[in-house]
């Protein structure tokens, strides 16, 4: 079985590990990596040539250039990202384009492109860009026989259409939950709600301090010496993202056992970050106790609802939606790409709120429903992208052999 070694983490070959059938050579001996040509942003307009950056397309216009099937490899910028062109297209000076000199199949080579560590060689060289020398020395793998090159990309080509249509889906599925979202809490459940109604008659304008207490987190780096301590888990920043929590990797603090209650969370506190990056101000989502004995540092608030007036998870509901995000861009103390707010404008933040507990329930069950077809269409295209991975290790190594009758007629 024909495996490809590691250096520091990246996939590279050596003859000794692939079938008898194939090289094993230099990108240098079959490709040409090649200078893109600038392009004025105003010549970028609506055409049938793609202009490509190393990112990706960033525009399109009329004048021909390079005819399909291309390769465009990120030389500045995104670095390494290889792009497949299948119609006219057109790479800017941020790119190189790929000649395939040795005659093989364009999507084999893009394939491998995207396997090989040119990612890496940027890290590894502190140099910024992708140096043609240093990508011409990696070896790559060539069966030599091309319908079997054809037939390893007709796989490869198969797998990402799935998960080009997944990630569509899911694009599509978080579209239908904000709009949703903001549908339910905007209009409530009547259906019969006259198009320009902002809100339900019958719910009520209430402030978070009305039906909710809000607290302040454990400060780091407090001097616990001389008092009775314990270390305990706590939750950062880091850890609470717009909607969900990201529980990866969780740090402790040492804590004066006499203070513990005041920063334990408790299951139904939604979580509030304080700020920072302009993506991090008023984000959070609910805590359901996922770790016994958790605190939370000073960048984050928690908002314990006062469950007679306020269901947690209908506030996570309107903390998650733009109510919430229109607000705190609006008071935030804001310097060069940073805001923040603090407590006082979370308690000051105000909703519209269904009076009794069984509606906001039912918009939270509703919710949840459309959450989880989100959740089981994210694992989906996840369970894609990992085939994907071991595909291209087993095919573009020769660990696993494809029949040539797979390759396109």
């Amino acid at each position: 079985m024909s495996q490809s070694r590691n250096l520091s983490g990246c996939q590279v070959f050596h003859a000794d590990d692939l079938p008898a059938e194939w090289a094993c050579e230099p990108l240098g001996e079959r490709t040409e990596f090649c200078y893109g040509r600038a392009l004025k942003d105003e010549l970028r307009k609506d055409g049938h040539v793609i202009v490509y950056g190393s990112n990706g397309p960033v525009g399109s216009h009329n004048v021909e250039w390079l005819q399909a099937p291309g390769i465009v490899i990120g030389r500045k910028g995104s670095v390494g990202a290889a792009h497949l062109a299948k119609t006219p297209y057109w790479p800017i000076d941020t790119a190189y384009y790929v000649k395939a000199v040795a005659g093989d199949d364009y999507g084999y080579l893009f394939h491998l492109l995207h396997y090989l560590p040119l990612t890496f060689l940027n890290a590894a060289t502190g140099v910024p860009g992708l140096s043609r020398r240093d990508a011409y020395a990696l070896r790559g793998a060539f069966p030599r026989d091309p319908s079997e090159q054809a037939a390893i990309t007709r796989i490869l080509d198969t797998v990402d259409t799935a998960i080009e249509r997944a990630r569509s889906a899911v694009d599509h599925a978080r579209c239908l939950d904000h709009n949703l979202l903001h549908e339910l809490l905007e209009k409530g459940l009547d259906s019969k709600a006259k198009p320009n109604q902002t809100r339900p008659p019958h719910w009520h304008l209430k402030r978070v301090d009305e039906v909710a207490d809000v607290g302040s987190g454990v400060t780091l780096g407090k001097d616990v010496s001389g008092f009775k301590s314990v270390q305990l888990p706590y939750l950062r920043v880091a850890n609470v993202q717009d909607g969900r929590l990201d529980l990866s990797t969780i740090k402790t603090v040492p804590v004066r056992v006499d203070e513990v209650e005041n920063y334990r969370l408790e299951a139904g506190d939604v979580l509030m970050t304080e700020g920072g990056d302009l993506d991090k101000l008023g984000r959070g989502t609910i805590w359901r106790g996922e770790i016994p004995d958790c605190l939370h540092q000073n960048h984050i608030f928690r908002v314990r609802a006062n469950r007679e007036l306020l269901e947690p998870e209908f506030f996570s509901l309107i903390v998650e939606s733009d109510i919430a995000k229109r607000y705190f861009n609006r008071v935030a103390k804001r310097t060069t790409n940073l805001a923040s707010t603090n407590k006082t404008q979370v308690r000051a933040f105000q909703f519209y709120l269904p009076p009794t507990a069984h509606e906001q329930q039912q918009i939270v069950a509703i919710m949840r429903a459309a959450k989880d077809k989100l959740a089981a269409l994210i694992q989906k295209q996840s369970v894609l992208e990992q085939l994907k991975k071991s595909l291209m290790h087993e095919l573009l190594t020769g660990s696993v052999r494809v029949p040539t009758h797979l390759a396109p007629s």
